[in-house]
């Protein structure tokens, strides 16, 4: 049975909508604490992560994403497409190529790719979809 965020919060059949620009509501946030306790390493800062899933079945999660202030590096245990939606960040990857994302900004990032994810501001927010294959 797949999970339903919306489902519990009253939402379901409808379609959700993610847009660019402040997210004043973060309730339903859950704290996963330090990136270290996902896999990920801080470089600098004391950055701390948080997740709303909207959406979970089989190996597919769908939702948002919460980053504060620091630079970690995350070795992707899943495929994702990402939209920022709040705050910037800045992404480099193994071959140096850096790009900043801002709000409206999609990336793509395969399973495996080693990233360094660096959040400058008080926080960035992004809405995505992930699949571990083989799940």
């Amino acid at each position: 049975m797949p999970f339903s965020a919306d489902k519990a919060a009253g939402r379901e059949g409808k379609v959700i909508v993610y847009t660019p620009g402040p997210i004043r509501d973060i309730s339903r946030f859950v704290s996963l604490g330090v990136p270290e306790n996902l896999g990920g390493k801080t470089l600098e800062g004391k950055p701390e992560i948080f997740v709303q899933v909207d959406f979970k079945s089989g190996g597919m999660t769908a939702g948002l994403f919460m980053a504060t202030r620091g630079k970690v590096e995350v070795t992707f245990p899943f495929t994702e497409h990402a939209t920022i939606l709040e705050g910037e960040v800045i992404l480099t990857d193994e071959s140096g190529q850096t790009h900043t994302y801002r709000p409206g900004d999609s990336y793509f990032i395969q399973r495996g790719q080693v990233v360094l994810w660096d959040v400058k501001g008080e926080r960035t927010i992004k809405s995505f979809f992930n699949i571990i294959e083989g799940a």
